[in-house]
Order: C-alpha cells, then sequence, then structure tokens
C-alpha cells in the first residue's frame, strides 16, 4: 500500500513494493522521454517522432464519455519497442506521483476509480495487458494509452502541483523493455488530501452513514449489502496515512452504528429525511468532487449488492445525487455502470434514461434518440454483459419511443 508519514512528508515503508517497481522504471527511463509542461496547466509541445528513443507524451483536454465530456490527462507513448519473442504478452503500467517538493519526496495521487487504483489502496495505478505481435516494433506516431478523468483525482494539496507520469512496458515476468517519464504541471484549484484530511474523514464518516442509510431504505439490512461497507472502510484505512489509521478506523466503526441505529428506529418513508438532515448537519465544502461521486458510488453498490436494486433505494440515492450538488449525467454515467437496467426492481424510465418529466415530448424524443444511438454502439461489445444491458436499454428505449410517438402533446 501506499502511505505517507505526517511526520516527515516522505513515503513509508508500505510501500516497498510500488518503491520497487517505480525504481526499476526510472533506472530503466531515458532523459529523452521527459516532458514538463511549463508553468500553470499549459501542454507542452509534443516532442518529435522518434526511430531509436521510446517516448511518452502528457496532454490536459476535454473527451467525451457518452453523452458527458470531461476534462483529462490523456498519456501518450511513441518509438521502438523490443521484445524477446514474436507476440508477446506484455503488461504496459502507468504510475503518478506527485513530486511539487522534488523526487525524493513523491507522493501519491488517489483515484476514485478502483479499475484504476493499486491493489487496496486509493493511489492511482493502471496496469493493462496487450500483446507485441512482432518481436521489434515502432510505434511510428503517438499512441493515445489512457485518458484519465481529471475529477476522478485527489492530489496532495492545493496549488500549482508537479506531477510525473511513468510508463513502463514489461513482459509478464516483470522484464522492463522500454519505460519513460512524463512531467506536468497542473494547477488544482481544490484542496487536497494533505491539507483536508479531517474533511476527507467527514467526507467517509457521511458516506457510511449514509450507504447504511441506503440499505435500510427497503426496511431490510442485507449481508451482502454490509459487506460491501466494511471493504469500503478497510480501502479508507489501507489509504490513510500510519499516524491517523486508529482514528479512522474508531470513527468509521462507530458511524456505522450510529447509523444502523438511527435507520433502525426510522421508518422507510422517513430515511431520505434522515439522509437530508446527514447531509445538512455535515457540509463538505472543502472536499474534493471525487468525495462526492465516492460517497454514491458507495450507495449505488450497497443499493445493487443483493442483486436486486428496489425503487426504495433508488429514489434514496438519486436524492443523495441531488443533495451533494454532482452533475446528474455523470452520476447516471456511474449508475449505468453499477446497476443494469435488469436489477431495478421496476423500470422507472425517467431515471434510468435520464428523462426530465417536465421536458416537452420533442426535447424526449432528442435525448431518447441519443440514448439509442449511445447504446446501439454498445451492442456488439466484446464484452457479453455489456452486449446484456444494451439489448435490455434498447428495449426499454423502443417503448419509450412508441408512447412519446403516440403522444398527442404539443411541442
Amino acid at each position: 500500500m501506499i502511505l505517507l508519514d505526517a511526520s516527515t512528508g516522505v513515503l513509508c515503508c508500505g510501500v516497498a513494493l510500488i518503491l520497487l517497481i517505480i525504481t526499476v522504471i526510472v533506472g530503466a527511463s531515458s532523459s529523452a522521454g521527459k516532458n514538463s509542461s511549463g508553468s500553470g496547466s499549459k501542454n507542452a509541445t509534443r516532442p518529435t517522432v522518434s526511430n531509436s528513443i521510446f517516448q511518452t507524451f502528457v496532454s490536459k483536454g476535454m473527451k467525451d464519455f457518452g453523452e458527458i465530456s470531461l476534462e483529462v490527462f490523456t498519456v501518450e507513448m511513441q518509438g521502438p519497442i523490443n521484445a524477446p519473442m514474436d507476440n508477446c504478452p506484455v503488461m504496459k503500467t502507468i504510475t503518478l506521483f506527485d513530486i511539487t517538493n522534488g523526487k525524493d519526496d513523491q507522493k501519491p495521487v488517489l483515484c476514485s476509480l478502483d479499475n484504476l487504483q493499486y491493489q487496496n489502496t486509493s493511489a492511482f495505478f493502471s496496469s493493462i495487458m496487450d500483446i507485441l505481435p512482432y518481436r521489434m516494433s515502432l510505434l511510428s506516431n503517438w499512441q493515445t494509452i489512457l485518458p484519465i478523468p481529471i475529477e476522478t483525482l485527489t492530489f496532495p494539496a492545493r496549488g500549482k502541483r508537479k506531477l510525473l507520469f511513468t510508463v513502463s512496458i514489461a513482459t509478464l515476468t516483470g522484464n522492463v523493455l522500454v519505460s519513460s517519464q512524463s512531467e506536468f504541471t497542473y494547477m488544482n484549484s481544490t484542496p487536497g488530501y494533505i491539507d483536508s484530511m479531517k474533511a476527507r474523514l467527514r467526507a467517509a464518516e457521511l458516506a457510511v452513514k449514509l450507504a447504511v442509510s441506503v440499505s435500510a431504505a427497503d426496511g431490510i439490512f442485507a449481508g451482502t449489502e454490509g459487506h460491501v461497507v466494511q471493504e469500503w472502510i478497510k480501502k479508507r484505512i489501507a489509504s490513510s496515512i500510519d499516524s491517523q489509521k486508529q482514528e479512522v478506523k474508531q470513527k468509521l466503526n462507530s458511524a456505522v452504528e450510529s447509523a444502523m441505529t438511527a435507520s433502525s428506529s426510522a421508518a422507510p418513508q422517513d430515511i431520505e429525511h434522515l439522509c437530508k438532515d446527514l447531509i445538512d448537519m455535515n457540509p463538505l465544502p472543502a472536499a474534493s468532487m471525487g468525495d462526492k461521486y465516492d460517497i454514491l458510488e458507495l450507495c449505488l453498490k450497497v443499493a445493487s449488492a443483493d442483486g436486486t436494486a428496489m425503487d426504495a433505494e433508488m429514489n434514496l440515492v438519486n436524492s443523495l445525487a441531488k443533495n451533494l450538488g454532482v452533475d446528474s449525467e455523470r452520476f447516471r454515467t456511474m449508475m449505468e455502470k453499477i446497476i443494469p437496467v435488469g436489477i431495478h426492481e421496476t423500470e422507472d424510465v425517467n431515471t434510468i434514461l435520464g428523462i426530465d418529466p417536465s421536458w416537452t415530448v420533442e426535447q424526449k424524443r432528442k435525448h431518447i434518440r441519443a440514448e439509442n444511438r449511445k447504446w446501439r454502439a454498445l451492442a456488439t461489445h466484446s464484452d457479453p454483459e455489456k452486449q446484456k444491458q444494451a439489448r435490455q436499454m434498447q428495449e426499454l428505449i423502443a417503448k419509450e419511443m412508441a408512447l412519446l410517438e403516440g403522444s398527442n402533446e404539443e411541442t
């Protein structure tokens, strides 16, 4: 795990494994592959393509994810890659550290996406398996490896941050074939985890209380839902600095107990008011947007833990999203990923398709057509579960479109 020592500001011994990886990568890196973005958050000039040097480049821009557009760091690579054989299986890894205070004091950047985290921590880490078709390969043009949504990242502190991205391609036995680093200077306008540790702990307490409330919304505390909350708490403890671990453990366990007591004594129809009171009593002005999405992600996982997303649970989570002030489309994209249409207790078309009941018929048709294009594109996805979800969504869209076509409302 990646931890920070609060007194020294350096990485603790718990990071030994990843430091070993980084040491290998840095040692193999070519200095020609390092780039700096200059001051502020401006992109540097992309290096000229090379036939002899493997190099990486990081830029900041906007990228569309379905119907929403997010600011991202785009990591690219270019140059020769020599493997020990044709069709060689390799791992492409990307690490991200904050080196504002120098490389001897590098700090992890946290990420709220499960698939971009290092083991049981919240530290950013990407690992992608690939096949090199030829023993001697050349990426003659810049190739995107990964777009990283910036809003999912939490930096150590507010202000100008110097970031170090390291890209490595290695065999499955750990032999590093190529590696390169790219630096990027980013102006972070939100509080980081160092200058808002207490705020993040308050956000975590709120997350646990709301998740327990979601579990109780249908009048039943399920063991699977409790397990989801328990695993989330373990991850938060693992991501805490050593000096804070015990406090985090105590506060989050206490949050579970108090939330269970409050929820069990409240009628299901009163749970929503209880949650609104929790949010009002625990304002999160210093919490990053990533923390708020993290809260909602936990609540969605709890709602789907027993295989059925009950109406009471979904109504509550939707209410939480509004009270937390997150982007509605971004939240719906998250919901689609965690809760496929097939496990909803009932098909609430407006919620599932993101339709505002106050829209005119023509506005609804326009939105439905856009949804249809999105899910039609996923109908041939390589993941069978994605295909299944796409078919279910297209069936729901077809029913809704038929109803809209038969509507006589003036537009």
